[in-house]
């Protein structure tokens, strides 16, 4: 009685805490419309034009270009089959389809709600890369987020942890270094995308089914 009453309590936590995030995406991109974060991404931006001047800029965009050519919706959805397939004849079916499910709903979350913000892109840099749509919150950091956190929590071991960490920060940062994305775009971002894994979370197969 007193362990489903302490699992029941950890998964209200984490309902409020996806809750919280979610509304801190919409806080977010309320303040953005106003202007609120303007100086502080015009900052970091202009901080990124001028790391393309500095040794390694090259390798750091082509890293870039890589990344962003693997956080297409396409590639995410492709990488999460591959991984989904793996889960299958491992004999989790229920974990590649709650995978799949976490990725595909995510694309539809983030659509949605750059619909509801419409944000330009960033224009006081080149872009390196192709980018179009509007840019409040990324869906490649939104996509990252959810992709690799749900193979990290399906495997949960430290090597997969920390490859899946840097993935994640990887293609955040990498969309501010490419100019088609603003610092709170990606933090817009990863909070959706974290928003979406904590309510995710509270239907996340054992690891003993089948």
């Amino acid at each position: 009685m007193d362990g489903r009453c302490t699992s029941e309590a950890g998964a209200r936590r984490r309902l409020m805490l996806a809750g919280a995030l979610l509304a801190l995406v919409v806080l977010l991109g309320l303040l953005k419309l106003a202007g609120w974060f303007a100086p502080l991404d015009g900052a970091a931006m202009r901080l990124a034009g001028q790391g393309r001047h500095l040794p390694g800029a090259d390798l750091a965009t082509w890293l870039s270009v890589w990344l962003a050519e693997l956080g297409t919706g396409g590639a995410r959805l492709y990488l999460a089959l591959l991984a989904g397939l793996f889960l299958a004849f491992a004999g989790r079916p229920g974990a590649m389809l709650w995978l799949l499910a976490a990725v595909v709903g995510m694309m539809i979350a983030n659509a949605l709600l750059k619909l509801a913000f419409l944000v330009p892109r960033p224009d006081l840099l080149e872009h390196l890369a192709v980018a179009s749509g509007h840019s409040y919150p990324s869906g490649h950091a939104a996509g990252a987020m959810t992709l690799w956190g749900a193979i990290a929590l399906l495997w949960r071991t430290p090597p997969v942890a920390i490859l899946c960490l840097v993935m994640i920060l990887a293609t955040g940062f990498s969309r501010v270094w490419l100019g088609v994305h603003w610092p709170s775009d990606v933090l817009g971002g990863w909070m959706l995308g974290a928003a979406g894994l904590l309510a995710m979370s509270l239907i996340l197969p054992e690891r003993s089914e089948g």
